[in-house]
């Protein structure tokens, strides 16, 4: 077995991976504990069942001992040795991390040296960490990076327009995130257009409730939307995405508030929720416009500008050479409307969507352009799980 972690200062989701047939993992179960420090709650998914515990979970410890204590109940490991590997999702590598790494004390002090980038999450990343390292002394642990797939982006592309020493000193620049999931879909659909990933040039864009597009060149990370933090980009659930940065001291003065709680109304109050003032769910919001919300119909409209004038920006960049424009992630998966809205507002690039395709559902991806269509549009479901059990696999003996 391998387990997936991805860990908060209070939850640790996951995901366990039977691997006897190391070509094709295979999910056996998924949960969360949750409310670590608080009460504590352990929810787990396994054969099409749902279980819920509520115990004392104190620390990420104990949280641990309960998640393994839960397999055994459910008879899906007889003891902890069947667990050969655990891999990380972690958010924030900075410049050091361009691959997964087998933790070690560097690789902990990496990620705790990054916690001033990423300081929602590296921290609980780290006591989940030390936590398994406790309990499952004999397994491999493996650190993936949300970061890493975009350390290849060249410096013209990733550096900001603010003083050189504040990216020497400070490392002020653009890191990109959801890198795990664009990694997963480049090499599906390298095999799914049976290309050399070598030769793979794509636009992805990974939509949910946070959002982000991503240049793909030569299979590498060539440019994302997502900056030093996840805010910048896109207009997201609750992120406002790009602003004029002006806009902060002006609100600070206006609000008598400082940067730290306006920084936190950027991250949770703005967005599609803080435009729309209905919700931070694409589907509220466009429930919201069906019943003639003019804020609601505005903040799509704003959407799927923003979008369409990220995909011009990199169309421009692969200087119109690319295999397809990839849908992926919840809403860019599941929103038939968000696809059609965004390609409607790309005229430039003479996308013709299949209707048919576009509203049928998929289990793995589907091609939704028509023969008509000068590039292709694909919608391709992401799985950053799986993506991280084919890393750990690297990690453990033949």
């Amino acid at each position: 077995m391998i387990l997936i972690v991805n860990a908060g200062s209070s939850s640790i989701k996951f995901k366990l991976f039977d691997i006897h047939d190391i070509n094709n993992p295979s999910a056996k179960l998924e949960g969360i504990a949750e409310r670590i420090g608080i009460d504590g709650k352990i929810k787990i998914n396994f054969n099409q069942q749902k279980t819920e515990t509520n115990q004392t979970l104190s620390n990420h410890k104990n949280a641990v001992e309960a998640i393994l204590k839960q397999f055994k109940i459910l008879k899906v490991i007889k003891n902890e040795n069947e667990i050969k590997a655990i891999g990380f999702r972690i958010v924030h590598g900075g410049v050091n991390i361009s691959q997964p790494c087998e933790i070690n004390e560097e690789i902990k002090a990496i990620i705790a040296d990054n916690v001033k980038l990423a300081p929602l999450h590296n921290p609980g990343a780290l006591m989940a960490i030390e936590a398994f390292e406790k309990v499952l002394s004999n397994a491999k642990l493996v650190a993936c990076f949300d970061t890493a797939f975009h350390q290849s982006i060249p410096i013209n592309n990733f550096l900001y327009a603010t003083p050189y020493l504040w990216y020497e000193k400070y490392r002020v620049r653009k890191y990109g995130f959801h890198g795990i999931s664009y990694e997963f879909i480049s090499q599906r659909m390298a095999k799914i257009l049976n290309k050399d990933l070598k030769n793979l040039n794509l636009i992805i864009c990974h939509l949910g409730n946070g959002a982000s597009i991503c240049a793909v060149k030569s299979g590498k990370s060539f440019n994302t939307s997502m900056g030093l933090t996840p805010l910048a980009g896109l207009i997201m659930g609750t992120r406002c995405g790009d602003i004029d940065p002006s806009i902060i001291e002006y609100m600070a003065k206006q609000l008598n508030q400082d940067v730290f709680s306006l920084t936190k109304i950027l991250n949770q109050e703005s967005g599609l929720l803080g435009m729309s003032e209905v919700s931070s769910d694409m589907r509220d919001v466009i429930s919201a416009a069906n019943n003639k919300n003019t804020k609601a119909q505005l903040a799509l409209e704003c959407y799927y500008q923003q979008i369409a004038d990220y995909i011009i920006k990199y169309a421009n960049q692969l200087e119109g050479s690319f295999d397809a424009i990839i849908f992926t992630a919840g809403i860019g998966e599941n929103d038939p409307l968000t696809r059609i809205k965004v390609c409607e507002k790309l005229p430039i690039l003479n996308l013709k969507i299949d209707n048919k395709n576009n509203e049928q559902s998929h289990n793995d991806y589907l091609k939704i352009s028509s023969s008509t269509s000068k590039y292709s549009i694909f919608k391709v479901s992401t799985n950053e799980e799986l993506m991280i059990c084919n890393q750990c696999l690297k990690f453990l003996p033949k």
